[in-house]
C-alpha cells in the first residue's frame, strides 16, 4: 500500500502505476490480459482518456459481471491469451496484472517449460502490439526456498488449496524469458506493501465476519482467513515478493536507435 492511506487509495495508485508502467495514453486501443473485473480497464479508459480496451478472462463469473453493465469501448473475451489471435489493428499498450503466475505449472517448472511458456506470452504481447507498445505486468514472484517447516506448510497450502496449478516464477524469469522481445524500463518490488494490504484485507474480513458467514458459510470465512494469514507471513518474511515492471518493445528501442545514426 505504500503511502497510501486505505485500500481504496491502493488500488488507485496500483490502477495508475501499471497503467504508467504500460504507457496508456489517449486515444489508445488497450489490452488487459487477465482483466479480473474490469477495474484496470475502466481506469484506462476513464482516467487515461483510452479509446476502447478488449480484456481476457478464463471466468464466467468475471465476464458476465463486467458485461452486464454494457459499454461500446469495452470488449471482453472468454478465452486465454494463447487462443487470441493476432488482430488487424495491434494494440497500443498491454497491461496485465495477477495472471502471469498462473500461466505455468509446477509440472511445467519440473520439466523446465516454464521459461518456454512465459517467453511464447512475451513475445504473443509483442505480436498483437504496435511497435512502440509498453508492457505493465504485474505479478507475485518467488525470491527463496522455505526456510522452516512453518512456511513449508504456507507454501503447500497456498499452492494446493488457494493457486491450484500455478508456480510463482522468479525475477530471472520474467527478464530472460523476455530478453530480446522486451527491455525492462523501470521494476519495482512492493511485497512488503502488500503485506499490509492482505493485513487490511483480513481486518475487514475480521470485521464483516457475521456478514460473511451468513451469506457465505463458515468454511469459506476459515479458508479466507488462514489465506491472508499465510500470504501475509510470505510477503512480510521476503519468502515471496510482488514485482510491477514496464517493459517496452526492443523494435521501438530499434527504430529510436536507426533514427540516431542515420540524423
Amino acid at each position: 500500500m505504500g503511502r497510501a492511506t486505505n485500500l481504496e487509495h491502493a488500488q488507485q495508485q496500483k490502477l495508475a502505476r501499471i497503467a504508467t508502467f504500460a504507457n496508456v495514453g489517449a486515444t489508445h486501443r488497450v489490452m488487459d490480459v487477465g482483466c479480473g473485473w474490469g477495474g484496470l480497464i475502466r481506469y484506462a479508459l476513464d482516467q487515461r482518456g483510452a479509446a476502447s480496451a478488449v480484456g481476457l478472462t478464463l471466468s464466467t463469473d468475471q465476464f458476465n459481471y463486467i458485461t452486464q453493465d454494457a459499454r461500446e469501448d469495452i470488449a471482453v473475451e472468454l478465452r486465454s491469451w494463447a487462443d487470441y489471435p493476432v488482430p488487424a489493428e495491434k494494440f497500443d499498450a498491454v497491461m496485465s496484472v495477477g495472471a502471469f503466475e498462473h500461466f505455468a505449472s509446477m509440472e511445467d517448472r519440473t520439466r523446465n517449460e516454464h521459461r518456454t511458456i512465459y517467453r511464447k506470452f512475451f513475445q504473443w504481447c509483442s505480436d498483437i502490439s504496435v511497435d512502440s507498445a509498453s508492457l505493465g505486468l504485474q505479478t507475485i514472484i518467488t525470491n527463496r526456498l522455505p526456510r522452516d517447516l512453518s512456511e513449508v506448510r504456507d507454501v503447500r497450502f497456498l499452492l494446493e488449496d488457494v493457486f491450484k496449478g500455478s508456480v510463482l516464477p522468479s525475477v530471472d524469469d520474467v527478464l530472460m524469458s523476455s530478453r530480446s522481445i522486451y527491455e525492462a524500463i523501470e521494476l519495482r518490488r512492493i511485497g512488503k506493501d502488500y503485506a499490509r494490504t492482505l493485513r487490511e484485507w483480513k481486518a475487514t474480513l475480521i470485521e464483516n465476519r457475521v456478514v460473511v458467514v451468513e451469506r457465505y458459510g463458515e468454511n469459506l470465512f476459515t479458508h479466507y482467513d488462514r489465506y491472508f494469514d499465510a500470504a501475509e507471513r510470505g510477503f512480510s518474511s521476503g519468502l515471496v515478493d510482488l514485482l510491477q515492471i514496464s517493459l517496452r518493445k526492443k523494435a521501438a528501442a530499434q527504430t529510436r536507435l536507426a533514427k540516431v545514426r542515420q540524423g
